[in-house]
């Protein structure tokens, strides 16, 4: 090493020491000195010389999905190899970030009881496969933190007492206080097991095939270091830390959001900002909102956090053609810290969370909301709040289904409006916008696959069949043709303008209840842009006057391409429909 070189390396690890002795107190200050150079000398080791620092990480043309390795199948190739011949052949112009969900060998949970880190799942493909899709798109990929499967060899090796795996997972000792634990499940917390041949009280947050990693002890903690590290060899770019509200335990606590479980989060960002500031940290963290945002800190945690109030809010919006609540909520959202940003979506391989509406919506509209739900075909997962109390943890219905019917709209007739409508609201606000691949299709609820996998969750995570697929996108009349080519059309047009930068700024508009109004401005001031939805099935008029356009620019509807002859007029929107009013359009419109 250079001095200078040698010297950056040393200030990099008193940082991460000092991180360290914030996460373990009471270890020995010569243990944190001989970790910390462990951490270090790894992250040196891996450290690009090409490590991008000076160009943005995002911008208005990135758009994510969010897909299974195995949400396309072929008879011909193995899934991973199909779903990048099908992104290649009708994604390459809009998709830019591919979230590859599990691709790893698992046990269960559709990936996420995780058998081997370090390799992929021989049934969806191999490295090449997935190096193929990191050269095609930038790729996204899960580090289960929490937990892994109870028959990985990490889990085998802690059982026989495997001293390379002591104190790996998380023992409930007794006396342990879980009363107040909060988690997302109505399963048992502790399973009782083997353990060197004592039985152990092992805690499980999701399932009893999934046991809760031990993160008080170091040597976890660089395990998943090595997996981070392993992943961006293969070309892994953003990172999904999933669950890790859950990863750190103490007696007497809710078991979420402990101090320790961001620091570990801050440790990992200097990390991987060390290795290459091209590398994205995005925290999975289905809470109410306020819990959820703290997972920026000072913006030095996560790049990103997903908006998870927006889809039970967008849905609510729609489905009650009343606007008020998305317009409030909407109103207390931060503006996001640079090098940060929202990850906005509407559907995913998750149900429809309910948690990020607590405190949003009364329990009336809530009920409201699940009851129309359930008359759509959803099914519930659910909670435990305490040891004699359940409460709803998600809605398990595909989106188009969430949408399909409303109390203004029984039969359906306006389901296709309503559901662009949705995606044109999640595609104006600020940050990143994310599609479920499913989503992208309108497809609908899976109830078969509830029956076949004995999972809720299943009703949304349809396979489908490239045969199938294709000959379903050929016909101008099927719902999935005319769905794919509105959303690729919308986001083409989005993806030109620098007002829709997931960092532009965001304003919401004081409307009648029955629009939803945003006024984006790009980051150099030289666009404008009035994103106004109308969220009711009635057609509205809206007055001009109320956005106060500039009347020396041009204004014209970007999604239409109808001109604003005059500032002052009363504009007429049908139901469901969406203007992007601009003064400046940055591609040719479609």
């Amino acid at each position: 090493m250079g001095s200078r070189v040698t010297e950056q390396h040393s200030a990099f690890k008193q940082s991460v020491v000092c991180i360290l002795r914030d996460i373990y107190p009471a270890q020995a200050h010569s243990i944190l000195n001989d970790v910390a150079d462990e951490f270090a000398n790894k992250a040196f080791e891996k450290r690009s010389s090409e490590s991008r620092t000076d160009l943005p990480l995002w911008s208005e043309n990135d758009v994510l999905l969010i897909t299974y390795p195995d949400n396309i199948i072929s008879q011909k190739t193995p899934p991973l190899e199909s779903l990048h011949e099908f992104l290649a052949r009708h994604l390459s112009d809009t998709i830019t970030i591919v979230h590859v969900l599990p691709f790893f060998p698992s046990t269960g949970d559709d990936g996420f009881s995780v058998q081997n880190y370090f390799a992929v799942d021989e049934k969806f493909g191999d490295w090449n496969d997935i190096g193929r899709l990191s050269k095609h798109s930038i790729l996204m990929a899960d580090v289960v933190l929490n937990h892994c499967s109870v028959h990985s060899a990490w889990f085998k090796g802690f059982q026989k007492g495997d001293p390379a795996y002591e104190a790996f997972f998380c023992i409930v000792p007794d006396g342990f206080d879980v009363s107040n634990i909060v988690r997302p499940r109505s399963s048992p917390l502790k399973v009782n097991v083997l353990v060197n041949g004592d039985a152990q009280n092992i805690w499980c947050t999701f399932s009893s095939d999934q046991a809760d990693l031990n993160f008080k002890n170091p040597k976890v903690l660089s395990k998943l270091i090595d997996v981070i590290f392993w992943y961006i060899e293969m070309g892994v770019r953003v990172f999904r830390l999933d669950a890790v509200a859950f990863i750190w335990k103490d007696s007497g606590t809710t078991g979420l959001n402990a101090p320790q479980a961001h620091l570990i989060v801050r440790l990992l960002r200097l990390l991987v900002d060390y290795v290459d500031r091209g590398i994205i940290l995005i925290t999975e963290t289905n809470l109410p909102i306020h819990e959820n945002l703290s997972y920026f800190g000072n913006g030095n945690e996560a790049h990103w956090i997903y908006n998870f109030t927006l889809p039970p809010l967008s849905i609510f919006t729609l489905m009650f053609g009343d606007a008020t609540q998305i317009r409030k909520w909407s109103m207390g959202l931060p503006p996001t810290l640079p090098n940060t940003a929202y990850l906005n979506f509407l559907s995913s391989h998750d149900g429809i969370g309910l948690r990020p509406v607590e405190g949003v919506l009364t329990e009336q509209q809530l009920d409201r909301m699940v009851s129309q739900l359930e008359q759509n075909g959803s099914l519930f997962s659910w909670r435990n709040v305490s040891q004699s109390e359940q409460k709803i943890y998600e809605a398990n219905i595909t989106l188009f289904d969430a949408l399909s019917r409303t109390p203004s709209d029984p039969t359906g007739e306006l389901s296709m409006e309503r559901y662009l409508a949705a995606n044109c609201i999640m595609l104006g606000f600020e940050g990143v916008p994310a599609f479920y691949f499913n989503a992208m299709f309108a497809t609908r609820n899976d109830v078969d696959a509830v029956s076949k996998n004995s999972s809720n969750r299943a009703i949304n995570r349809h396979k489908w069949s490239q045969d199938a697929l294709e000959k379903r996108l050929e016909s101008s009349h099927n719902i999935e043709n005319l769905v794919f080519g509105s959303l690729q059309r919308l986001i083409l047009i989005r993806k030109c303008q620098p007002a829709f930068h997931p960092n532009a700024t965001q304003f919401i508009l004081q409307l009648e209840g029955w629009f939803f109004g945003i006024w984006r401005q790009s980051i150099d001031c030289c666009q404008s842009i009035f994103a106004i939805t109308n969220v009711t099935h009635l057609q509205q008029t809206l007055a001009l006057s109320h956005l106060n356009l500039v009347s020396s620019d041009r204004w014209f509807d970007l999604i239409s391409n109808d001109k604003i002859m005059n500032c002052e007029s009363i504009l007429s929107l049908q139901p469901y429909q969406t203007v992007w009013i601009s003064n400046k359009s940055f591609c040719i419109h479609s």
